[in-house]
Order: C-alpha cells, then sequence, then structure tokens
C-alpha cells in the first residue's frame, strides 16, 4: 500500500509540477537564488510527504552543527534512494546536488534538479568529471550554494563503507568551503532491502562535526577522501553498535 501510495502521488506531483516550471524559469530569469530557494521548498516538501508515506521512523543528529552563512560541502555514505530525500529535507542552507547522468533521463525529477542547479557526473568520462567539479567550485565560490556529494558512486548496504573517490574534494579545497560529513543508517530499509516495496523503517542521519580545510597542512588535504571516509565511518560505526 506504502508504495502504490507513493507511486500515485508521484504522478500527481508530475502533473502539478508542470505550471511550476514555467513559474520558477520565470524567476529564474531575474534571480536565480530566489529561484533555487523556491524550488528547494517544493522539493522538501514533496520529499517530506514521501517520507511520511512510506512511514519511517527518523532521528536527525547534529543538525545545529552545520554552518548556515556560508556554503560547505557536504559528504555523505550512501545506502538509498531515500537518503536523497532525507538530505533535501533537513540541510539547512540551500544545495545543490550531484548526481549520477543516468537521472538526467528521467521526466520530472530532472527539471527540477535543473532548477536546483544540480550536475551530472559521468563516471566513465574524466572530462566530463573535471567539468562537474569546477561548475560546483563555481557554485561555492561565486553563487554561495553549499554542494552535497555522495562520494562512493554507487549504493552501498553494506558495513564497510567503498573508497571515496577524491576528485569531489577538490570542490573544498579550490574553495577552502567547510566539509559536513553525513552518515546515513537503515536508510536501505525502507526500499532497496525488499525491492520493489517501501517498507517501515527506523533509520538515523547524523552531521558530524565540520571540517576546517584550510586548516589541514598539505598532506592532509591530499588525503582528505580517506579522512572524510574514515570519519563517516566511524560514525556508523558508533551508530549501529548503541
Amino acid at each position: 500500500m506504502r508504495t502504490i501510495l507513493i507511486l500515485i502521488s508521484l504522478i500527481i506531483v508530475a502533473v502539478l509540477s508542470i505550471p511550476l516550471y514555467l513559474i520558477e524559469w520565470i524567476i529564474g530569469r531575474f534571480n536565480p537564488m530566489v529561484m533555487h530557494k523556491t524550488a528547494q521548498r517544493i522539493v522538501l516538501i514533496v520529499f517530506r510527504f514521501w517520507i511520511f508515506l512510506s512511514g519511517t521512523d527518523y532521528t536527525i543528529n547534529g543538525r545545529e552543527k552545520v554552518p548556515v552563512d556560508e556554503p560547505v560541502l557536504y559528504i555523505a555514505n550512501h545506502r538509498s534512494f531515500f537518503d536523497v530525500f532525507f538530505g533535501y529535507s533537513f540541510i539547512p542552507t540551500p544545495t545543490a546536488f550531484i548526481s549520477k547522468d543516468s537521472i538526467r533521463k528521467i521526466p520530472c525529477i530532472a527539471q527540477w534538479m535543473y532548477f536546483l542547479s544540480c550536475s551530472f557526473l559521468d563516471r566513465d568520462d574524466v572530462k566530463s568529471g573535471l567539468e562537474v567539479i569546477k561548475q560546483n567550485v563555481s557554485l561555492v565560490s561565486d553563487r554561495k550554494l553549499s554542494v552535497f556529494v555522495c562520494p562512493e558512486g554507487k549504493r552501498n548496504s553494506t558495513d564497510e563503507l567503498y573508497e571515496f573517490k577524491e576528485g569531489c574534494f577538490r570542490i573544498a579545497t579550490r574553495t577552502n568551503c567547510k566539509i559536513v560529513p553525513i552518515c546515513y543508517t537503515n536508510t536501505e530499509n525502507i526500499f532497496e532491502a525488499h525491492l520493489p516495496w517501501v517498507r517501515k523503517a527506523s533509520i538515523t542521519m547524523d552531521f558530524g562535526e565540520p571540517i576546517d580545510v584550510a586548516s589541514l597542512d598539505r598532506d592532509e588535504k591530499k588525503h582528505l577522501g580517506e579522512m572524510v571516509r574514515q570519519i563517516i565511518q566511524d560514525m556508523y560505526d558508533e551508530r549501529r553498535n548503541s
């Protein structure tokens, strides 16, 4: 029943989005930041509604640690499609996501991601990856938007995080924005653990202490991906064993 309700609501959202596309486009012609903020508010409402329909019990910890007066780089582990729902529902800053290129082909979702200044990454194209990094450096430095990345590169429901791709951390080292680690626990139990059904689950989303990239030495910046991976791994292990 939860799955059916979400599918029905997805169709309704797709229909209601049609006039909203025009409104967002007009707003963006005059003020891209206002376009982003209004789009993020709409997406937040829809995602929270889908979380409600899923029946998920959730606990959000450490959100108050996030600096809200400056852009940051959110780095998270990736266990489920629902990670994005919780991300946009509870991050406190205007934020763009970096997504895999295949999402660009999904109607409705791709259009809203455009309004949210999201980037689409082709993992097999090095040139595309460099361009995505360049675009997101500009988002942070020029438009003062935060960026959200899951550097494992794919969903991982095991207890050991995959290696983090180092390239995305250039967004932080080139702009000196702070890095905010995010750890998801049990989000795969909402959907991926029993495809194709959505079922009630209990999940946590933990925000870690921001990392001041400007204070790191050269060697620490060189291995920033492994450093942050270990921080999130420790957060995950602590949550899982609590």
